[in-house]
């Protein structure tokens, strides 16, 4: 047997050793000690733990803004995982090979996938809270290059107020441990760098701090919750 199905097997015992007959729990508990020491799994196997990882496409860049790097882990650590900028090679519409980056979000069932999908709606409607602010706000910016930093900016704000509430959470730190340790297991790269673009800006100007403002005020209007439960009532995560 593969790795995957005895971890399969295990789990079932393991579920099944849980059981009020405790005849069928202990026989069943045998049988899964039984099957990790012959197939040599360790007990704090992460596969075993149940962690698991769900993808999902943000900009595609390999160098992330800020502000999509900040939603991101803040997504993540709502739901009681850990965000991790991925590379992949995809075939473009003109047939060319391109090298293309996915947010992992690694977790316990079904957090991951949960993630993913809040991720992916915020995400939205933060491209769409952008192009209004540009085509509304920045319409006489002639400048590009200032015009890109003034939306960064307001993305920042519309981030910081969209996911604030994540702030007060106190994160699971055992689940936090196995979860890194898949990592460390199942991926040996590490995430990249971020594309500040207002690294060298004063962002202490009024003008600056005006934008960051407007997308505070307009991150307000983010829907979050919907985005988190799926249409459904899920619960925290064990955060």
């Amino acid at each position: 047997m593969n790795k995957k199905t005895v971890i399969e097997k295990i789990k079932k015992c393991l579920a099944l050793s849980k059981s009020t007959n405790q005849h069928e729990a202990a026989a069943a508990l045998r049988q899964a000690m039984a099957f990790m020491e012959k197939y040599q799994i360790d007990p704090s196997d992460p596969d075993l733990l149940g962690v698991t990882e769900a993808n999902i496409l943000g900009s595609g860049s390999l160098k992330p803004t800020v502000f999509e790097v900040v939603l991101a882990n803040s997504i993540a650590k709502l739901m009681g995982c850990k965000a991790m900028l991925q590379s992949e090679m995809k075939v473009t519409i003109n047939m060319r090979w391109k090298r293309q980056a996915t947010w992992a979000f690694i977790g316990f069932d079904p957090a991951p996938e949960i993630a993913s999908y809040a991720f992916d709606v915020l995400f939205r409607q933060l491209k769409k809270a952008r192009t209004s602010f540009i085509s509304e706000s920045l319409k006489r910016v002639q400048i590009k290059a200032n015009k890109i930093k003034r939306a960064d900016l307001f993305c920042e704000g519309w981030v910081i107020e969209a996911t604030k509430q994540v702030a007060n959470l106190n994160p699971n730190k055992e689940k936090l441990e196995q979860i890194e340790a898949y990592i460390n297991q199942k991926h040996k790269t590490t995430n990249g760098s971020v594309n500040d673009r207002n690294k060298k800006t004063n962002t202490n100007s009024e003008r600056y701090q005006n934008d960051l403002n407007a997308g505070r005020q307009a991150g307000k209007s983010a829907k979050l919750n919907h985005a988190v439960n799926k249409g459904q009532d899920f619960e925290r995560l064990g955060v």
